[in-house]
């Protein structure tokens, strides 16, 4: 897996230089569990403002993200990427799952479902698993597109008993 981590390390570079920015990147492998597949995940650091190179919501990281992916699966390796830029998407995965917790607390205590504001995929997936092992609540996507979100709500009577 050498040449992948040389695919992403160079196109990640490739693209920043293009784009002016001065930059760190370390790149650490692991090995998915569930799926047995290897994950990249990239952590990038720059000194000047990475509001630009992050984007509103993190738009432009994600594209980033897309990018470096299809460069990857191009080449013919089928491996998961996540990149992160000055932990952005760390800070930004406690964050909602933070509000995954609380949201599970108050559906359990209020005993009445809570919707979460709309999310994307990757969003709806922290919330997912982050509620998962938790039997007072259950969680169910709703929703088309952009307005797609999370409902958080209490586990009935019945299915614990």
């Amino acid at each position: 897996m050498n040449d992948t981590r040389e695919i992403i390390e160079k196109s990640i570079y490739k693209i920043l230089e293009l784009m002016d920015f001065d930059t760190e990147c370390s790149i650490k492998e692991e090995l998915d569990q569930k799926t047995n597949r290897s994950c990249f995940i990239c952590s990038i650091t720059t000194k000047t403002d990475s509001k630009f190179l992050i984007g509103q919501h993190g738009s432009n990281l994600y594209a980033l993200e897309h990018l470096i992916r299809s460069i990857v699966y191009k080449n013919g390796h089928n491996v998961r990427v996540n990149i992160d830029i000055n932990d952005y998407k760390a800070e930004k995965d406690k964050m909602i799952a933070n509000i995954a917790k609380d949201a599970a607390t108050q559906a359990s205590l209020e005993k009445k479902p809570i919707v979460l504001r709309p999310m994307n995929a990757y969003e709806r997936r922290i919330v997912h698993m982050n509620i998962a092992n938790d039997d007072r609540v259950e969680t169910e996507s709703i929703g088309e597109g952009d307005e797609r979100k999370v409902i958080i709500k209490p586990t009935s009577i019945m299915n614990s008993l």
